[in-house]
């Protein structure tokens, strides 16, 4: 039994289901997740705070999640943990000096540049926009292979502490192409779909950061985090299109866990799920 303590901090959209896909249907007998969270806020006060939860959780890997985990609320959750278990940072950015002084630390991270910023304008976000927000991007994701991609980083992981070894933790930075050339896509043409979805996704976190931080005129900054939220509607209404591409041919491949936390594969409707 491999224990994994996810510790969130702040919220990009694979805050929200990086413990679930790994245990989609409850089932797997060969891991114990917690979930601490710090909920939305991401500063050093909000990481100490949440410090004595995760000292009371035994753990054999621990999973960081956060915006910009170079800051200081995750970078303290970093520094506290990285020599006591084997740790993982899942992010939206972090550029090369600081993958490699984790990488050097032995930290191993998951890098995912086409998670957006949100557009975090008061006149424009509410309750609403912040939920379709990452609607669409967990449709993006789920669709065009970054979960799967991720889901199979993270199972490698397990497998190695299951057999009682150190584990050697992932260092990827993942690209867009990367993801769709290794995702399982019966029609070739569902690949160049998936791309376009992701570099929208990744352009329009491009157009939130100016329009939130960089650009002065009120109206100008409104229209750049509308535009980018549109961008991000228009990633998700692609990626419904490479789905229903791989569904219209009966060939929609399937990776269900076993309860012992294989993955299994399946392509055609009616098949049972097997080892590949």
């Amino acid at each position: 039994m491999v224990k994994i303590t996810f510790v969130k901090i702040g919220n990009i959209t694979l805050t929200t289901l990086i413990d679930i896909m790994l245990d989609e249907r409850a089932s797997r007998t060969d891991i114990e997740s917690t979930v601490i969270s710090s909920s939305t806020k991401m500063k050093l006060s909000a990481a100490e705070r949440i410090f004595p939860l995760i000292d009371q959780v035994e753990t054999d890997l621990m999973v960081m999640i956060s915006p910009n985990a170079n800051d200081k609320g995750p970078q303290s959750v970093i520094d506290r943990y990285k020599e006591k278990y084997p740790l993982i940072v899942v992010s939206d950015t972090a550029d090369k000096e600081v993958r490699a002084k984790w990488k050097e630390d032995g930290v191993g991270y998951i890098i995912a540049p086409f998670d957006p910023m949100i557009g975090a304008k008061r006149d424009y976000l509410d309750t609403t926009e912040m939920c379709l927000f990452n609607g669409y991007i967990i449709t993006a994701f789920s669709a065009c292979g970054v979960f799967a991609y991720i889901t199979e980083l993270l199972d490698g992981v397990i497998d190695q502490l299951k057999a009682g070894e150190k584990p050697t933790l992932p260092t990827r930075n993942m690209s867009g192409i990367g993801v769709v050339t290794k995702a399982s896509f019966a029609n070739e043409y569902s690949r160049p779909k998936a791309l376009a979805a992701l570099n929208i996704l990744k352009d329009a976190g491009d157009v939130n950061v100016n329009g939130c931080f960089v650009e002065k005129d009120r109206e100008k900054a409104l229209i750049k985090v509308a535009g980018a939220h549109e961008m991000v509607r228009q990633a998700a209404i692609l990626a419904d299109e490479v789905r229903e591409l791989e569904k219209a041919s009966n060939h929609l491949i399937r990776t269900p866990h076993s309860k012992e936390g294989k993955l299994l594969h399946k392509m055609h409707f009616f098949d049972e799920a097997h080892e590949k």
